[in-house]
């Protein structure tokens, strides 16, 4: 067991720019997904569902929404007098952090990692959406004896997901090599981009870091020991999704309309996927309404159709109007005779009496926060 010798950090370093105008005014960690949850939920609940209790925050954007859902931590039990939850953000511009890189935004706060009372950190990011008890992480690793653990998976579908992940070459359980998933081969081992190591040797990494000018990044400086030093893996064997691009997020999101991955996610022995709490009325159907496997959180009016779709809180579609394979964030309306059919639409949006947006899977169209179409 952890017994409270584990700390967290999640490292918010991103791409933004893949996820289009969703990300505009958040990062990806606060990006809504799956009908009322927020990206950073899964790898925040499966952190506190392992009882690891002393997490930080390394955001490097826009870091308002995503302090506006955390709030003190309350719904993962982190709002505590001891350890708790602790957001950093980065003090670098954007032109200034592609010079600087994260490295320096945690060397700013390594007082953080020396006070804290934890043996080992836990390293990981809010962009792989799985389910873990880092238990037996934890467990793999004081049995191996190794500097550090990273945890992988061994796909066979690299060609179509996982674009520009960390790919390791393994010979006799142990990384070769590290590259870049390109999506020219069906199988590959999958960096998880997590990994488990004593907090000290993390402290020295760091130091290491600045001291040399080698590496800008954490990844890059994780990487270069994971190939010099003593290496545990972990192979991870359940349902994986790395989510940092539209077709990525709209994957997700279909996925768990299947209800053997919805129920890994959702229904785990490890624990719940906890979120901000909002206490909202039940849903209405109208009995003219018509809705075909789609989830609908609470709070929504549905006198139309819905189909193959995920429909957020406090959505009202109007009477005649017809929703597929489309996700529908908070606080929209579908007025009446419209259809729309491989749509992201961002919270507070309008499309109004008999609108017609038809997208593609790959290329949905998105409707902006607060438009009116």
């Amino acid at each position: 067991m952890l017994k409270n010798n584990v700390m967290a950090i999640i490292d918010l370093n991103e791409d933004h720019i893949r996820m289009r105008e969703l990300t505009k005014n958040r990062p990806i960690a606060s990006l809504p997904i799956a009908g009322r949850y927020r990206m950073i939920d899964f790898i925040l609940s499966n952190i506190t569902n392992s009882h690891i209790f002393n997490v930080g925050i390394f955001a490097q954007r826009k870091t308002r929404s995503l302090n506006d859902h955390l709030g003190d931590g309350f719904p993962w039990d982190l709002d505590r007098i001891q350890d708790g939850l602790y957001i950093f953000s980065n003090q670098y511009e954007l032109n200034e952090k592609q010079v600087a890189g994260n490295i320096h935004s945690i060397y700013d706060n390594i007082d953080f990692f020396k006070r804290s009372r934890q043996e080992y950190i836990l390293i990981t990011n809010p962009f792989m959406i799985y389910t873990i008890d880092f238990n037996d992480v934890f467990e793999s690793h004081l049995n191996s004896g190794a500097d550090i653990t990273s945890l992988y998976k061994d796909v066979n579908n690299a060609h179509v997901s996982f674009y520009d992940n960390y790919v390791y070459s393994i010979n006799n359980l142990k990384i070769s090599s590290i590259g870049k998933n390109m999506c020219s081969k069906k199988e590959q081992n999958i960096s998880m981009d997590t990994f488990l190591m004593k907090k000290d040797y993390f402290i020295d990494m760091i130091y290491e870091s600045i001291e040399t000018g080698e590496h800008m990044y954490l990844i890059d400086a994780i990487n270069k020991h994971i190939l010099q030093d003593n290496t545990n893996l972990y192979k991870f064997n359940g349902y994986l999704k790395c989510v940092r691009d539209i077709r990525s997020y709209r994957e997700f999101n279909a996925d768990i309309l299947n209800e053997d991955i919805s129920n890994e996610i959702f229904k785990s022995p490890n624990g719940s996927i906890y979120t901000k709490i909002k206490d909202e009325a039940p849903t209405y159907f109208s009995e003219e309404s018509k809705v075909e496997n789609s989830i609908i959180a609470s709070g929504c009016i549905i006198d139309g159709t819905v189909k193959n779709s995920i429909i957020f809180r406090k959505v009202n579609v109007a009477k005649g109007a017809v929703v597929e394979n489309s996700i529908i964030m908070q606080n929209c309306t579908i007025q009446e005779d419209t259809y729309i059919n491989n749509v992201i639409s961002d919270k507070n949006t309008t499309i109004t009496n008999g609108k017609k947006l038809i997208g593609d899977f790959n290329m949905p169209i998105i409707v902006k926060k607060g438009e009116i179409i």
